[in-house]
């Protein structure tokens, strides 16, 4: 009964909370955005640096499509990790505690009412999320397949054309997108199929709060104040449970990319780092005299040895080729000089200095190094 002059403060009020609301919104999406940037960039580095060291003799044995969609898109599916399903967590954990905070004081029975049907929401991510978790897994791999082989096609297409085979390959690349393709979509409808079933649930759950509130009312057992009190909070407490759900999907991808990129980050480094008890004795480079290789060996795997016993010594001011056949171990041989591996047995000596008294970082500030495939 109150005039509109009596409420304009009120009404005010209720705009600026509004507004402050909004900003809030604003506010958090921004640091979340920015957070998860900063997260993208560490973390790139990071495989990038780790590369570097576990150097060619890993990425031999990878495949370079594979890494290159690892280190690009694999990290970019982190942000919604970090910036959304993350955040979210916090937001579905707290908000609808805050928000019984509240309601408790105000009408017991409807908070009881908003306790019950809360964890049915979290109960049934779980039960759609191990299915939705496998079929994320999945599509990852097909992609980072699909990229490898794309990738592998591209570098040999010269030796597809001289042979006559790129035909077969634009057959076969179009296998594996349709594949993927047939990946996502399974990914898909597993994500619409539980965004339904959560918004069904928060539905019928506020349904039942509006309902219980209303026949009370109508009982003269409930005031107006603290009905619509209720009913203007009910959804929002479902909310951030709601939209957990949705973003729950989006998180998937960034943990089935983040399992391959922290394998590549604690992959060990088949190598010794060096004492480091040379450095400071190290001459430079132009006062070394000898090289010495001393009864080098060295296998990969359960492979054949590429080296075995190996010895011969390169004197200062000398210009050496390493000639043989595909699998005779040149590369092996520049890789042990730059300890991108060590070997099984055998030693490599700066005159008398053993190599791996030096630190690597010592040693390869001395060394100028052209791959095959700069």
């Amino acid at each position: 009964s109150a005039s509109l002059a009596d409420v304009t403060s009120l009404l005010i009020v209720l705009l600026l909370i509004i507004i402050v609301r909004a900003l809030l919104a604003w506010g958090s999406e921004v640091s979340a955005f920015q957070v998860a940037a900063r997260v993208k960039t560490a973390l790139r580095q990071r495989v990038f640096d780790k590369l570097m060291q576990l150097g060619p003799a890993y990425v031999r044995g990878e495949r370079t499509g594979e890494l290159t969609n690892t280190a690009i898109d694999g990290i970019e599916a982190l942000e919604a990790y970090f910036s959304q399903y993350l955040p979210q967590v916090v937001l579905a954990a707290l908000v609808p505690l805050i928000l019984l905070m509240f309601v408790f004081p105000v009408d017991l029975l409807s908070g009881i009412v908003l306790l019950l049907t809360a964890p049915f929401i979290p109960l049934l991510m779980i039960l759609i999320g191990q299915a939705a978790e496998a079929l994320t897994r999945h599509q990852y791999r097909a992609l980072s397949f699909m990229s490898a082989h794309f990738l592998d096609v591209l570098q040999g297409l010269t030796t597809l054309k001289l042979l006559g085979r790129s035909r077969q390959q634009i057959e076969t690349i179009a296998q594996v997108s349709e594949r993927f393709r047939d990946t996502t979509l399974s990914v898909l409808r597993v994500a619409f199929l539980s965004a339904f079933a959560l918004e069904m649930i928060a539905t019928i759950s506020t349904a039942i709060i509006a309902v219980e509130i209303g026949l009370r009312l109508l009982a003269g057992n409930l005031q107006f104040e603290q009905a619509f009190f209720i009913l203007v909070l009910a959804p929002d407490f479902y909310a951030p449970l709601r939209l957990l759900g949705t973003r729950f999907h989006a998180g998937l991808s960034g943990v089935a990319a983040a399992a391959r990129i922290f394998e590549i980050l604690e992959e060990p480094e088949n190598r010794d780092q060096g004492s480091g008890i040379g450095d400071q004795a190290s001459r430079s480079k132009e006062q070394w005299q000898v090289i010495r290789f001393e009864a080098m060996r060295f296998a990969y795997g359960d492979e054949r040895a590429a080296l075995n016993d190996v010895t011969f010594e390169i004197n200062r001011g000398e210009r050496v080729a390493l000639v043989g056949a595909t699998g005779a171990g040149k590369s092996t041989l520049a890789n042990l000089l730059l300890r991108f591996i060590e070997p099984h047995s055998g030693a490599i000596k700066l005159d008398a200095t053993p190599l791996n008294s030096l630190s690597i970082g010592a040693w390869r500030d001395q060394v100028a190094w052209v791959p095959q495939l700069p």
